[in-house]
């Protein structure tokens, strides 16, 4: 592809580490509360699949934050995995571990210098995550990183891989779809959603992890944001 006019960046598990201590502590509670050996990656799977199907279905009039999204699908392992417990006091140990992990996320080493370069040479970067203002506003001021454009789900009321957040990104830049480049590490949320828009991918994929077949095809692929420099020569 051409050189893009402006980059579309996701940010966990991207730009910054993204923990998933959060979930696993939630999940373990759930474990250990269960009358038969019940896996903690019994629960983990359950919670993460329940999760991406709440998020899809979440948007317009039926949306809701992130984190309320993550606590109802503690609730749905509960009942699935037929768990008589307080559910209460397992969702707020989510609900704080969310903010404290989540809002204080680690950068990968590379993240800091490629966004230099990136802003050093005049390239626009509307950062495009699946996350509530708040915790991104806290992540963001935690690693002292600045973006000009920020689209986040809460503010489309809509989840990636939907069009909505993709929209908006292009909205804001003035720009089409083929004159921009997303760069995310999620297939399903990253790279289903770049490709349903038409719009060039690099799939970041840092755990040299295989795409099934049954899913989009990124563009590029790099195992750190160091792909996008030496992609395009920058």
């Amino acid at each position: 592809m051409p050189e893009p006019k402006a980059i579309l960046l996701d940010f966990y598990g991207t730009v910054v580490e993204e923990d998933e201590a959060p979930v696993s502590l939630a999940c373990s509670e759930i474990a250990k509360s269960s009358s038969r050996a019940l896996k903690l990656e019994e629960v983990t799977s359950f919670w993460w699949h329940t999760f991406g199907e709440l998020c899809i279905n979440s948007y317009g009039d039926t949306f809701q934050y992130e984190k309320e999204l993550g606590q109802e699908s503690l609730r749905r392992a509960l009942r699935h995995f037929k768990i008589d417990t307080d559910s209460e006091r397992i969702t707020q140990l989510l609900s704080r571990y969310w903010d404290e992990y989540w809002g204080k996320p680690s950068i990968f080493p590379e993240s800091r210098g490629v966004i230099v370069r990136i802003k050093d040479r005049g390239t626009p970067i509307c950062l495009v995550s699946n996350i509530d203002n708040a915790v991104l506003d806290s992540a963001l001021k935690y690693n002292g990183l600045s973006f000009d454009m920020i689209v986040t789900s809460e503010d489309c009321r809509s989840y990636k891989p939907r069009y909505e957040m993709f929209q908006k990104a292009l909205s804001l830049l003035s720009l089409s779809n083929d004159e921009v480049l997303h760069v995310g590490d999620s297939l399903r949320a990253d790279v289903r959603g770049a490709k349903c828009m038409k719009i060039p991918v690099l799939w970041i994929n840092r755990k040299n992890g295989l795409i099934p077949q049954q899913s989009e095809q990124p563009d590029f692929i790099a195992t750190d944001l160091t792909g996008i420099i030496e992609f395009f020569g920058w």
